[in-house]
């Protein structure tokens, strides 16, 4: 697959600021494949992400993550603060612990010691097939995302929010394993330790059907530029507007 042609038209056709990054898990007893920088100190995977976009090619160790819940995503251990839900609960995140555990004990994880390194880069420059594609984009591109899932069959997108945890768990994770679209707002984590602007928002693509999400792009491609004309609104209120 052209993975530079793909994230050019994702880019063009909905206009987006940030490059189209793409995450690969290397398992337990695979070999790191060369070319990936292990951060010499402990960072998150939002942050990872970020660097991502950068232009960084990372390898991340789940056991070397920084961020409370995050390595438990990809089934590493936590501090049992944490399980506990009190450093959440220290922050102010929740009204009590016990709401603060419930909440991350049901975010979707990795089996336990299952992923060795997590791999970010830049799909352009995707040598390796992604397991999945993350977006960082305003709501009105993702919006455009989401219905290219409904394009085909008409079937309706259903989404599962986290507001914790959410670019590890919500949308990596969960996109990989349920192979479906996810959407997320961020989360405490990584809307305080990236520079993600306010307005923006995630969406995660799974790389099984990539192609075919960027093929329904290009068909919506019209849809998108007459949406953005305003023509409708122009037509309908033209001679209220001063």
């Amino acid at each position: 697959m052209n993975y530079s042609d793909m994230a050019r038209k994702l880019k063009d056709i909905l206009g987006l600021e940030n490059p189209p990054i793409a995450v690969k898990f290397i398992w337990q007893g695979q070999q790191l494949p060369e070319g990936f920088e292990i951060p010499k100190r402990k960072m998150r995977f939002c942050q990872a992400f970020m660097e991502a976009m950068r232009g960084k090619n990372i390898a991340l160790s789940p056991l070397e993550m920084a961020c409370g819940p995050g390595p438990a995503s990809f089934g590493a251990p936590i501090k049992e603060k944490v399980i506990r839900g009190e450093a959440h609960f220290a922050l102010g995140l929740f009204e009590k612990p016990e709401a603060a555990a419930r909440c991350l004990g049901s975010n979707i994880k990795m089996m336990p010691g299952s992923v060795a390194y997590i791999l970010v880069y830049q799909l352009e420059n995707a040598k390796l097939d992604p397991d999945l594609v993350l977006i960082r984009l305003l709501p009105e591109q993702a919006m455009w995302i989401c219905h290219a899932w409904s394009y085909k069959d008409g079937k309706h997108l259903k989404i599962e929010l986290q507001t914790e945890a959410s670019v590890c768990s919500g949308l990596t994770v969960a996109s990989f394993l349920r192979n479906e679209i996810q959407i997320g707002l961020g989360c405490f984590g990584s809307r305080s330790a990236t520079d993600i602007k306010r307005e923006e928002m995630y969406v995660a693509i799974p790389g099984s059907i990539l192609s075919e999400i960027v093929e329904v792009i290009e068909k919506l491609s019209k849809p998108i530029m007459d949406s953005r004309s305003k023509r409708i609104f122009h037509e309908t209120y033209s001679q209220s507007i001063t």
